[in-house]
């Protein structure tokens, strides 16, 4: 009998362990701790799926490795390219293997800025930043959402669930869009200092791509409904994250066309916290 009294008093001392804080409050430490630690790496894979028949199945996956705290390197590539062995050693060394996009970043007053080699910040943001998980996270913190523990997660584990409000959410990814937008059209100045001649034509027609392609983009998201969840999986004895998936939903139907949707679906794995 004594036995069992335990096990009761145990389980219910569990139970009102996990309920000492709201989801929204385990989210915020969560967030709160990793922006403390000074070193922590990532892995993560994306891919595109439409319901249009467009060959997006193709993954990639990209690697992250913060030190010093504001120090953050990042590889980007196919899931091929990465399945060489030498995708682990060029993160740690800081080199680019071929085919693997390497970006760094540092973090001044809140933002991610890029690098060049000379450690100088550059015009842009950096073609990678939109999938640090680290930027993610502190900005999703920002955002008017809705948060909820889900069931069945491993143990010794909490998994909240973190759904923003789809207006907000939006407005958010057009940000990040055109960032990244931006962060293109002085590479397309950067080449038309660099050429002469019949190559003037070309880069005169890429500028106008480039206006082109932000027009269509902005008007495609201000007809579209976006949703996206994200699930965060946090350790409960640290109260630090250990993985972030998420789902990002674009609808629209367009007058000309019949409905669309595609979706970017991205799986981040957190480890080496120190």
């Amino acid at each position: 009998m004594r036995v069992c009294v335990f096990l009761v008093i145990w389980v219910l001392s569990g139970c009102a362990l996990g309920r000492q804080y709201t989801p929204e409050q385990i989210f915020k430490r969560a967030v709160a701790g990793m922006a403390g630690k000074e070193m922590v790496t990532f892995t993560g894979r994306t891919a595109i799926r439409t319901d249009s028949g467009l060959p997006t199945n193709k993954e990639f996956e990209y690697r992250g490795r913060l030190r010093n705290h504001d120090e953050l390197a990042m590889h980007w590539g196919s899931a091929e390219v990465f399945r060489k062995q030498g995708g682990y050693v060029a993160l740690k060394q800081g080199k680019s293997e071929h085919g693997v996009t390497h970006e760094r970043f540092l973090r001044q007053r809140g933002k991610w800025v890029a690098l060049t080699s000379a450690d100088t910040p550059v015009v842009g943001i950096g073609m990678l930043n939109r999938f640090n998980p680290i930027q993610e996270l502190e900005e999703l913190n920002t955002l008017n959402k809705s948060i909820r523990m889900e069931t069945g997660a491993a143990r010794g584990t909490w998994v909240v669930r973190i759904e923003p409000e789809s207006a907000s959410v939006k407005r958010w990814l057009k940000e990040r869009l055109m960032k990244e937008m931006n962060t293109l059209n002085p590479q397309i100045r950067i080449l038309k200092t660099q050429h002469t001649g019949t190559n003037r034509e070309l880069q005169k027609k890429l500028s106008q791509i480039w206006v082109q392609s932000c027009e269509d983009m902005s008007n495609q998201l201000e007809g579209s409904v976006v949703r996206t969840v994200y699930h965060l999986t946090i350790d409960r004895q640290t109260g630090l994250p250990l993985k972030l998936s998420s789902e990002c939903r674009i609808s629209r139907q367009g007058a000309n066309e019949g409905p669309h949707q595609e979706a970017l679906i991205t799986r981040v794995t957190f480890e080496d916290y120190k």
